[in-house]
């Protein structure tokens, strides 16, 4: 299955937060249940810049082309948190505990869910004292059944809600929503570099945007919703 990228320039304004389907259960009693309908999935929204170069605006419209409605699926990622926050600048001048060069990916992860249904990850392989905090995300990626080994073909990402820093061994326990969703398999690669899933764009939400007598473009975006699949 072909999976495109969105391009990395040329966005304005973006939201992109977790969406849940749930309903309230009311009882008798009064007291007041929640259910959940399915697994929350990501939901995201971009506005086009209106200063992005022309050749940005063509790398948009190729995209949009490519994209063929809802059709194709795409990797997307928060634009606004690419890395954690404590370490904007990436982590090419960060170690492992070994010594070795940290490229972003854990060694291994678990995860537990206690008694308050609270989502606790804990990764390992990292360089010691790397910090993750709120709204820090953590992505899995890993190979769909059938594809060529190192495809990355399937993503999903989690949040950070409750932070904390390694140790000197190189391991944190923080606290995520939602949960590592159950199509995430134990081999996936856990990465805090560009963390994304896939998406697919909601249909009748691309647009282009208009462009006067000059070239000069405004408007434009479009809506998506992530597509989770083993």
């Amino acid at each position: 299955m072909l999976i495109l990228t969105m391009p990395v320039r040329g966005t304005s304004e973006q939201s992109f937060e977790l969406s849940r389907f749930d309903a309230i259960a009311p009882e008798r009693s009064g007291f007041i249940g929640g259910i959940s309908l399915g697994e929350p999935l990501w939901e995201a929204s971009w506005k086009l810049s209106r200063a992005q170069n022309h050749a940005a605006e063509d790398e948009w419209s190729a995209f949009f082309g490519r994209l063929r409605g809802s059709t194709r699926p795409f990797v997307a990622w928060d634009r606004l948190r690419v890395y954690p926050r404590a370490h904007p600048e990436g982590f090419s001048r960060m170690t492992r505990p070994d010594s070795s060069a940290f490229d972003g990916s854990a060694a291994s992860w678990s995860q537990t869910v206690d008694t308050n249904g609270e989502a606790r990850l804990t990764l390992t392989g990292l360089p010691g004292n790397l910090r993750l905090g709120p709204r820090d995300y953590v992505g899995f990626r890993w190979d769909a059944e059938g594809s060529d080994e190192g495809a990355n073909d399937r993503r999903a990402l989690v949040r950070v809600e409750v932070g904390d820093r390694a140790d000197a061994s190189g391991e944190v326990t923080v606290t995520v929503e939602p949960a590592v969703p159950g199509a995430v398999p134990e081999g996936a690669t856990a990465h805090l570099d560009r963390p994304s899933c896939l998406m697919r764009a909601v249909p009748g939400t691309i647009d282009f945007g208009t462009s006067d007598v000059t070239g000069d473009r405004t408007g434009g975006g479009f809506s998506a919703l992530q597509d989770l699949r083993p």
